[in-house]
């Protein structure tokens, strides 16, 4: 312990005693958080007047230990925590109650403070912002519910004793480790709780990801369940017949007039309104909140049979005309227009911007330099090798590096379907076309390349882009 006196010159004076020790749980764990710009504009709005108490709750840290920390704002932005060493240290101290002494000879007054070293500190945590990759995640989060995936009512049965088997097991993930999951209420129900805990993004990005997949939240207990992919398209399919039927336009479909269509012609299947709407945010826009409208979207369908044929053939290369032949079979007939109708433009160019732009790149058994030739290689000798972007990882360098570790050589084309989902812009903005959006994400992508990449100009006039990364 040490002392420290301080003195006043009036005639009746007082002593300041600072008595310094050490926190019996010295030393504690505190941590340093630098605070973008950005984020302390956050904190020092105004709260509205109508906030609940989640709307007060600014900043988010979510994820496993596993994962790379970050914090997740209200606005839904999302910043990598990473560890900063400085040369200096840092104390930190708590000042106790102040205990009058007892006056001494000279009429003088001893004030003792009491100050406690709590930690000591070399290093702090830096915000990057980053765009967090969560769709495995999220689907290995709807995993734990041992019910398995939604598909239909009729081969729903009680899961009472699954709970009771589950109770005293633990959750293990993918690599063996046990999952804190185990000290959930309930454990194989997925309730939102559970998700935000879990899963390393904010509201917005992961409910757009659980729209995506897609999966429902049930009316009764609020949890999340995963919809099985052939209930998902049969329900599609049922939909879009009741939607030539009732001669309703496919961009304005109303998910109350659907479902109520749909239950009437059930022959006493019990249908689940939170399905139907589910299905409609997957495969339409929604252009009307209340009551909620939707408009189909056919390369939104496309896609999402895009990514089932190729998760049912175990990823496998195909031949152009074989993958357009699979999807064409199983189209709906009214989405057909302007999908995989006209395979002479399904050159090794077109794939980048094509329906399996971030699902897959072309590949060839012939000179793969042909493929960077001013006019690729026609679809006869083009193959789509998967790679789907959203099991990616999400930061710019070690994207690039797991890029030039699937093949050594990409043309920008090529790339640009793998990287712009990184920059930080508005998704919508950028899906549309947004001329300045565009522009935000080229300039970024464009700094990677130089910043990671080293490009040669191919014969037929093509930049072609490999590593500079060890």
């Amino acid at each position: 312990m040490a002392d420290i006196h301080s003195s006043s010159s009036m005639s009746i004076s007082t002593t300041n005693t600072l008595r310094l020790s050490v926190s019996d749980g010295y030393p504690e764990e505190y941590r340093l958080l630098e605070l973008t710009p950005e984020i302390l504009a956050q904190l020092d709005r105004p709260n509205n007047n109508n906030a609940t108490i989640e709307d007060e709750k600014s900043l988010l840290i979510r994820g496993r230990e596993a994962d790379i920390a970050a914090l997740i704002d209200t606005e839904d932005r999302a910043y990598k925590m990473v560890t900063a060493h400085t040369s200096n240290n840092l104390y930190l101290f708590t000042r106790a109650e102040e205990q009058q002494g007892s006056q001494d000879d000279s009429s003088g007054t001893t004030a003792a403070v009491d100050i406690l070293l709590r930690a000591s500190l070399n290093q702090t945590f830096e915000l990057q912002k980053t765009q967090p990759q969560i769709h495995t995640r999220v689907l290995e989060v709807l995993g734990w519910d041992r019910r398995g995936p939604f598909r239909g009512t009729e081969f729903e049965q009680t899961a009472d004793h699954l709970d009771a088997e589950q109770s005293d097991n633990d959750i293990h993930m993918a690599d063996g480790s046990k999952d804190a999951s185990r000290h959930e209420q309930n454990p194989t129900r997925i309730s939102d709780g559970l998700l935000k805990r879990h899963v390393q993004a904010g509201d917005r990005t992961l409910h757009r990801v659980l729209a995506e997949i897609p999966a429902f939240r049930e009316a009764r207990s609020g949890n999340w369940r995963i919809l099985d992919p052939g209930y998902c398209m049969d329900l599609l399919r049922l939909v879009l017949a009741t939607q030539v039927e009732k001669e309703w336009s496919p961009d304005a479909l109303d998910a109350n007039d659907v479902y109520q269509a749909l239950q009437s012609d059930a022959d006493g299947d019990l249908l689940v309104y939170e399905v139907v709407e589910a299905v409609l945010a997957r495969f339409g826009r929604q252009i009307q909140t209340s009551p909620p409208v939707y408009a189909i979207d056919s390369m939104r369908v496309a896609k999402y049979l895009a990514e089932q044929i190729f998760a049912v053939e175990d990823m496998r290369s195909w031949p152009v005309s074989e993958f357009l032949s699979a999807l064409r079979a199983t189209m709906p007939p009214q989405l057909h227009k302007g999908i995989a109708d006209d395979i002479e433009k399904w050159s090794s160019l077109s794939i980048p911007s094509s329906v399996v732009r971030d699902l897959a790149y072309a590949t060839t058994p012939i000179d793969a330099h042909l493929l960077y030739s001013a006019n690729g290689i026609s679809y006869h000798l083009t193959y789509l090798a998967p790679l789907f972007r959203s099991t990616l990882p999400s930061e710019p360098r070690v994207r690039m590096q797991k890029l030039f570790d699937v093949k050594s050589r990409w043309s920008r084309l090529e790339l640009q379907p793998y990287l712009e989902d990184l920059v930080d812009v508005d998704r919508d903005m950028l899906e549309g076309g947004d001329s300045k959006t565009l522009e935000t994400v080229n300039k970024t992508i464009d700094a990677w390349l130089i910043k990671f990449c080293r490009g040669v100009k191919s014969p037929g006039g093509q930049t072609v882009y490999s590593s500079r990364l060890k």
